[in-house]
């Protein structure tokens, strides 16, 4: 019963073999030192500079008419972009998501998009866009229940081959649940977490008077960032990333989701401007 139990409370990921493949090798990483430093130095070498921030989904912003937060931020970087590139969903169209649609996949921002070969990616639907056309694909984004996720990371340079211009790359990723590939993450080193980190001033709380401790929560978050304790859900403030899923998905609204002030907002966007420019 406590094994059922316990598998009741895992998130639904990805299962292909290249995830399956990488989900072991990260598990390896934490077991083999040799193994560990090779994995660090390829993906977070010294002196390089990365970040990334999954965007809460649900936190409407007052102050800002009403938008909501995923809206401010995208936008805000879509508009400053010089170069905008489309592509689909790699990981839910090898998955065959049938919950969420692969075409909102990742939008590629910066000098850095203009250099991917798109020859090499042809199942990827890769196109340059506009700024309307990526704007709509933010509000499609959201409607279909997509989390995006910011990110001027060195393994995205890497594997589109434009390391050249790693400081002119940045992107907006669309994740679900069920097919993201970040959910393998935490099998890894805890590095990745000192700099895929949680927006400043987003709180997530569990209300346990209406928490009836079913573990719908559980099955949509995919950074291992909630716990159980006597029967009720709990928030593992340490892992999570604040994205919005377990609010979005808590049959008994017991879970709630904030931001403490909207300079975070502004905050936010200096940490990724310090990194990257993608005009």
């Amino acid at each position: 019963m406590k094994k059922k139990k316990e598998l009741e409370l895992k998130p639904i990921e990805i299962n292909t073999p290249a995830a399956n493949k990488m989900r072991e090798l990260l598990k390896l990483t934490k077991t083999s030192p040799k193994l560990k430093k090779m994995y660090l130095k390829k993906a977070y070498p010294e002196g390089v500079e990365q970040t990334g921030s999954p965007i809460p989904v649900n936190v409407t912003l007052g102050e800002y008419e009403d938008q909501i937060l995923p809206f401010v931020v995208t936008e805000y970087f879509i508009k400053k972009a010089g170069t905008i590139l489309l592509m689909d969903c790699p990981c839910r169209r090898a998955n065959k998501c049938e919950n969420h649609d692969y075409h909102l996949g990742c939008t590629w921002l910066g000098e850095g998009a203009r250099h991917v070969d798109l020859s090499k990616w042809p199942v990827a639907n890769g196109r340059f866009a506009t700024k309307e056309e990526a704007l709509e694909r933010e509000r499609l984004a959201y409607e279909n229940g997509l989390v995006p996720h910011l990110g001027k990371l060195r393994g995205d340079a890497e594997l589109y081959n434009v390391v050249d211009y790693e400081d002119q790359f940045m992107s907006i990723c669309h994740c679900c649940s069920c097919c993201c590939i970040v959910s393998l993450m935490k099998y890894g080193p805890s590095e990745y977490k000192q700099i895929v980190k949680r927006m400043e001033g987003v709180e997530v709380r569990i209300d346990p008077d209406k928490c009836t401790g079913c573990g719908a929560c559980f099955k949509v978050c995919i950074y291992d960032g909630l716990k159980m304790e006597n029967g009720k859900a709990m928030i593992n403030q340490e892992n999570c990333m604040g994205c919005g899923r377990c609010e979005m998905t808590c049959p008994n609204k017991a879970v709630s989701i904030s931001i403490d002030d909207y300079t975070r907002i502004d905050e936010l966007i200096a940490r990724f401007e310090s990194r990257v420019d993608i005009s």
